[in-house]
């Protein structure tokens, strides 16, 4: 690693440590309820599924992630190793609610039942909604007393890309300033997405929390399935599924624009999709949850498992590529079973999507790799 490199770092780490948030999710602002301090849960559960996907003598899992190139001036993505002790952890619980709420899907066996799919659900969002309220932070952090004021006007905008064409010729120093105007845009539209996503969410954790803590009918619903063989791969996160498992549109360009200007006001309107995979007892789960008003998605999902066997297991493995990045696989699973162009066709699959959340790699590559068996758990 070169100087850059460890100079990136430090500078994007010590941003990270200042954006971190720290706070019980079901407390609320008051914590009410709460008891004990903030711990680091885990949104994948370590005991239960990420010790069965570590590899034995080393405690780690792999996970798709981006690192800086060689030359510092891009990201690249790869796979990264992590002791699951740290890996999908965040800290948006105190020690008593994490373990009150998510007692009946972590000490008991996995039977599916609408509490256990909820509580999986309720998870997805609540970990969505804390990644967003510390990236609304970094936002803050980057922009400082320049979050609100207005300096790169839309003219400027609309030139820009002349200039980066060589269409048109402007001083260095201007060419300079419109770069970091740009940039400083594209900060606040993303501190603008981050305060929709945080709304939303909120929502959806208030939803899922009725129905778990009240039984109170809820406005998602889930779509469970699973495959013969517990494979090492587990992932749990929300995302916007703007295209089906073949690359197929189900969220139109249209509908696209106008989520980017506006947020949902009912949980109906929204497009959010909550994924959780996760082996256990010799198969491999999948638990879709999503509202009951996104029919196009329930399609398209429906659609998928009308697939055959090998089929559907592409078809899952282009969603889990392309929508999770929170997501963990056994190290010597992916070094036995992928060669590396595999790897490497996986490794772009998932840096599609980083880069254009709205993007979608479709591959042929199966994640789901029949006949493996996952030891069982200790705990």
């Amino acid at each position: 690693m070169n100087q850059d490199q460890i100079e990136f770092n430090k500078t994007l780490g010590q941003k990270q440590k200042e954006a971190s948030v720290k706070g019980c999710l079901r407390g609320g602002d008051e914590q009410a309820g709460c008891a004990g301090k903030i711990v680091q849960a885990h949104s994948i559960q370590r005991g239960k599924i990420l010790a069965s996907i570590a590899d034995g003598g080393s405690g780690k899992v792999y996970y798709l992630g981006l690192a800086p190139a060689d030359d510092m001036t891009s990201m690249i993505p790869e796979f990264k190793l992590e002791g699951i002790k740290k890996f999908s952890t965040f800290s948006g619980f105190c020690g008593w609610h994490d373990k009150s709420i998510f007692q009946p899907i972590e000490d008991v066996v996995f039977t599916a039942t609408a509490k256990q799919k909820d509580i999986y659900a309720y998870r997805a969002a609540a970990k969505e909604l804390h990644a967003n309220l510390e990236s609304k932070r970094l936002c803050e952090i980057q922009l400082g007393d320049k979050l609100g004021v207005e300096d790169f006007p839309p003219h400027l905008q609309a030139m820009l890309p002349l200039i980066l064409q060589g269409l048109v010729e402007v001083p260095p120093f201007i060419k300079k300033a419109m770069l970091e105007g740009a940039a400083k845009q594209q900060i606040k539209i993303r501190h603008k997405q981050c305060e929709h996503n945080i709304a939303e969410l909120r929502q959806i954790c208030d939803d899922l929390t009725g129905a778990i803590d009240h039984d109170h009918p809820s406005e998602f619903e889930h779509v469970y399935h699973s495959l013969e063989g517990a494979c090492p791969v587990a992932c749990c996160t929300s995302y916007i599924p703007y295209f089906d498992h073949d690359g197929n549109r189900i969220i139109s360009e249209q509908d696209e624009r106008r989520m980017a200007l506006s947020r949902a006001t009912r949980c109906l309107e929204m497009k959010n999709v909550m994924l959780n995979v996760f082996p256990e007892a010799g198969r491999t789960h999948f638990i879709f949850t999503f509202s009951k008003g996104n029919q196009t998605f329930k399609d398209a999902i429906e659609r998928l498992l009308k697939l055959d066997n090998g089929s559907l297991r592409i078809g899952l493995s282009n969603i889990l590529l392309n929508y999770a990045e929170n997501s963990a696989y056994g190290p010597n699973y992916i070094e036995e079973n992928f060669s590396p162009e595999q790897i490497t066709a996986l490794k772009e699959a998932f840096s599609s999507t980083v880069f254009d959340p709205s993007a979608f790699r479709k591959g042929s590559i199966n994640l789901f790799v029949e006949a493996i068996s996952v030891p069982p758990s200790n705990r």
